[in-house]
């Protein structure tokens, strides 16, 4: 009837079968979209909340059809419960539930509640940010009515409110009754269940487009208004801005190291906490806050975006490494002073820098990932933070984002990439429901896909791998040789795109060039790509990915290729990998390591789909079995 996705079935068939029944049926669908079976504490809050769900079910009309932890397709969010059904008019209604087993809670703030003594998302926000994705996101629920349900069934009092007349949170199973009566008043018919159960993701939330849009908003705080406009943050991101802003305004000294994957959402988490910071305290205050990064190209697009939204906010953006001793992880470590200090892409850190850093701030925030870094001086991995905080004697607290919101494979893509860059032996492709992976033998092919792509007003972009031209700092028009980095002739002298109408140029203008790619609209020209240093904190729609002669498959494991001209880094990556081609095994080692980490960040930048082009034919053959051959 459905795919297997979730839990989708009627009232009445429900209730012909009993709890473990369906508890296996549900943990199986689980497993379908994530991956991952639940864990403990999901089986124990699911064997809780079926009873009452029961209970609630046999008051109604047996022929409403309902889903159980429906995954959102814009996200790794799951929402517990949908009834859905029409109203008078005829309209089609979901009727999203979050079911909460808590039996004390008490609301902090707007945002936060605290439940059998935890912290938690308020469900007021969590549901706000469920319609919102689903009204603005959704290729089907656009049709829809949607109202929210907080119901916390096993709560000892009714003390948190709604404040939003499109939802009802209660522990009181008649009020929901009511509620799904005053709202549902007929059968929606399997067709259209079926067109919502498979909707697919119709606007993507780039992050710094999304920055752009919502700017103000962001500004005051307003997390209600950013839910309502899709773009609402998770309860792992609120718990972790609300409690960073708490230990700041408690004027305690902290210092938090805070890991994810890529697409976890550590730059979002970055600027909305500074944003938020600003809002709570206000931005007259002096030196509050800071952001900081090391990429050029990315700096510059943030600051373009704060320059166009708040002029003179754009100052707080600030390079925590120029190399000139005057970033704010380089010189005296005291002056200046701030009360908080956030510093994105922290994993492309030195020590030396780390030990500045932690003290620039009463409160400093390191986002990071060790996997992505590139160079071998970087040196940002876990024990490095920990220990130089322990040197320093700082308080320190160690977070990991667990959520993954850029990828829309979720979980199930990264654990391939993953497999299919360390260990590819018995990889086999996963079934991928909302993700598209392809491999082209054609470059024409590669560009009239993302072509087509584009016309259907998706953000497209391509990048590639650092082989072939090492661009031209001194001439970075498109005249110069070591610039062009698809087409014929190379600087490199590789003639696969000899007789083949295709120039492809590297960005080179930090300034100017790699804010109009990535927020103008530039890129889906394809006339120009990015390397990986460009590449770090963006993201498009669909990204089309040329793998370069730098890591190539050979046999039966990955191996470094024919061609590297990344001359960036102290000792550059060309330095090392030439050295590894004549035999030093400990440089092999290490290029591996960086090349893995770069394919890694290639790999996890097309929210909806990566295409990828390769110019090493034993890779692509290899990449076509394992992918090409699973569809």
């Amino acid at each position: 009837m459905f795919k297997p996705l979730v839990l989708v079935d009627t009232i009445k068939s429900f209730l012909k079968e009993s709890n473990q029944s369906i508890l296996l049926r549900l943990f199986e669908g689980i497993y379908n979209v994530s991956g991952e079976y639940p864990s403990l504490e999901e089986k124990r809050a699911w064997e809780g909340a079926l009873l009452h769900v029961r209970k609630l079910f046999k008051n109604l009309n047996g022929d409403l059809f309902f889903a159980m932890e429906y995954k959102l397709p814009m996200s790794n969010e799951r929402i517990d419960l949908i009834i859905f059904g029409k109203n008078s008019l005829g309209k089609p209604v979901a009727l999203i539930f979050e079911l909460k087993g808590w039996n004390r809670i008490e609301e902090i703030s707007e945002n936060i509640v605290k439940a059998n003594g935890q912290i938690y998302q308020h469900p007021r926000i969590q549901l706000l940010n469920y319609i919102g994705k689903l009204k603005y996101c959704h290729s089907s629920a656009v049709n829809f009515n949607i109202f929210g349900v907080g119901w916390l069934y096993n709560s000892l009092s009714e003390n948190i409110s709604s404040r939003c007349s499109e939802i009802l949170i209660t522990r009181d199973p008649g009020k929901i009754l009511n509620y799904i009566k005053e709202n549902i008043s007929g059968v929606l018919e399997e067709e259209v269940v079926q067109s919502f159960i498979n909707g697919e993701y119709i606007q993507s939330t780039l992050l710094l487009n999304a920055i752009r849009e919502n700017f103000e908003i962001l500004r005051k705080g307003a997390y209600e208004s950013l839910c309502a406009r899709g773009f609402g943050p998770s309860e792992e991101q609120i718990k972790i801005i609300e409690e960073i802003i708490n230990e700041l305004k408690s004027n305690n000294k902290l210092c938090y190291i805070i890991s994810g994957l890529p697409g976890s959402g550590k730059s979002y988490v970055a600027v909305l906490l500074l944003l938020k910071v600003f809002s709570e305290i206000g931005d007259n205050c002096s030196n509050l806050a800071i952001l900081s990064y090391r990429n050029n190209r990315l700096i510059n697009t943030i600051r373009k975006i704060f320059f166009e939204c708040a002029p003179g906010l754009d100052s707080v953006i600030k390079f925590y490494s120029t190399g000139r001793n005057n970033g704010l992880a380089e010189g005296d470590p005291y002056y200046p002073h701030f009360k908080l200090v956030i510093y994105d892409e922290a994993q492309r850190m030195t020590k030396e820098n780390i030990r500045v850093a932690m003290q620039r701030g009463d409160i400093t925030v390191f986002f990071f990932d060790e996997n992505q870094i590139l160079n071998a001086e970087e040196e940002g991995w876990r024990e490095n933070f920990i220990n130089t905080a322990k040197e320093l004697d700082i308080p320190y607290k160690e977070i990991v984002l667990k959520g993954i919101y850029r990828v829309q494979g979720g979980a199930l893509y990264h654990q391939f990439i993953e497999k299919l860059l360390v260990n590819p032996k018995d990889i086999v492709f996963p079934r991928l429901t909302n993700y598209e992976l392809k491999v082209f033998s054609n470059i024409e092919d590669f560009i009239s896909y993302l072509k087509k792509k584009g016309e259907k007003k998706h953000k497209i972009a391509i990048i590639a791998s650092f082989t072939e031209s090492p661009g031209d700092r001194k001439n970075k028009t498109e005249k110069s040789e070591k610039n062009l980095r698809v087409g014929y002739p190379l600087y490199s002298g590789f003639e696969r795109y000899k007789n083949k109408n295709v120039f492809i140029y590297w960005l080179m203008d930090e300034k100017i060039q790699y804010p109009n790619f990535w927020l103008g609209g530039e890129s889906n020209k394809l006339t120009h790509c990015a390397s990986i240093y460009g590449v770090q904190g963006f993201e498009a729609d669909y990204i089309g990915l040329i793998w370069g002669r730098d890591l190539v498959w050979r046999e039966t494991e990955w191996t470094l290729g024919d061609s590297c001209e990344d001359t960036i880094g102290r000792p550059s990556l060309r330095v090392i990998f030439n050295k590894a081609k004549k035999g030093d095994m400990d440089s092999k080692k290490l290029a591996m390591k960086l090349l893995i980490n770069r394919y890694r960040i290639f790999l996890t930048r097309g929210v909806l789909g990566t295409y990828i082009y390769c110019e090493d034919d034993e890779t692509l053959g290899f990449l076509k079995k394992i992918i090409q051959n699973n569809h």
